[in-house]
């Protein structure tokens, strides 16, 4: 018998599928949390390895240091995926300018884009004048659009994402569209794709290593700074747009 048969007990998953949901979640979390160790364990040696390498192995050297923070930050990501869809993500909120995190969001994406061929067109907020300012942790919000628009990069097959920003239908409401003018899916698809581990409909694995949990991460994050996320679908072929609404910070003037 091993250590880990003397010691650990794995509890089974509930039967309820709300449960079912929770303790996926919360597995997950825990998951990627305890192979942040090893992360730790890579990061020391390939520091030992600089120190006693001459030049030779440099390349080889930063490969693995690349490869390793790489790993750590999607280790992250997840970990704070798990949290928000079992409520425990801690948050921030202060005054964030929304352009700006949209922009870094995208900025994050470029390169994936790029690769795929992808024409990521982000021309701004539609009134340059204007300022979208909201009241949440800019952090948390960048996380969050960044997974919209790597889901739309991976599903676009219009090879076009169009990310626009502007005022929303109601009072002080702000709206952030990520459209796919070639995308859409199956309507009997729609409900799951909030929905982690049994999302239809979309290539998430290819949009990025998140467990599925990518958009449901980006829909619980919109929820938690008193806003949605939902989706306009036209059908298989014929267009998707995710839409993202806020509410503006109260003026303090």
């Amino acid at each position: 018998m091993t250590d880990l048969d003397q010691t650990t007990s794995i509890p089974s998953p509930p039967d309820d599928i709300r449960e079912v949901d929770r303790w996926m979640y919360q597995f997950t979390a825990q998951l990627a949390h305890d192979m942040r160790a090893p992360m730790g364990a890579i990061f020391m040696w390939a520091h030992v390895l600089r120190a006693a390498d001459g030049g030779e192995n440099r390349a080889a050297i930063d490969a693995i240091e690349a490869s390793a923070r790489q790993q750590s930050r999607m280790l992250g990501d997840v970990v704070d995926m798990a949290r928000a869809l079992v409520g425990r993500l801690k948050l921030e909120y202060v005054p964030a300018d929304l352009a700006a995190v949209v922009s870094a969001a995208i900025e994050e994406k470029k390169k994936d884009a790029a690769a795929r061929r992808v024409a990521l067109e982000w021309p701004g907020p539609a009134d340059p004048r204007a300022t979208f300012t909201v009241k949440g942790d800019a952090k948390r919000l960048q996380q969050a659009f960044a997974c919209l628009v790597a889901h739309a990069v991976a599903n676009a097959n219009g090879k076009r994402v169009i990310v626009a920003l502007g005022a929303g239908a109601a009072p002080a409401e702000v709206e952030v569209r990520v459209v796919l003018p070639g995308g859409g899916v199956d309507p009997a698809a729609l409900d799951d794709l909030f929905v982690a581990y049994r999302a239809q409909g979309l290539d998430l694995a290819a949009a990025r290593p998140d467990f599925g949990m990518g958009l449901p991460f980006s829909r619980a994050v919109m929820r938690l700074h008193g806003g949605t996320l939902d989706i306009e679908n036209q059908g298989p072929g014929a267009g998707l747009t995710f839409v993202a609404r806020l509410f503006a910070a109260a003026d303090p003037g």
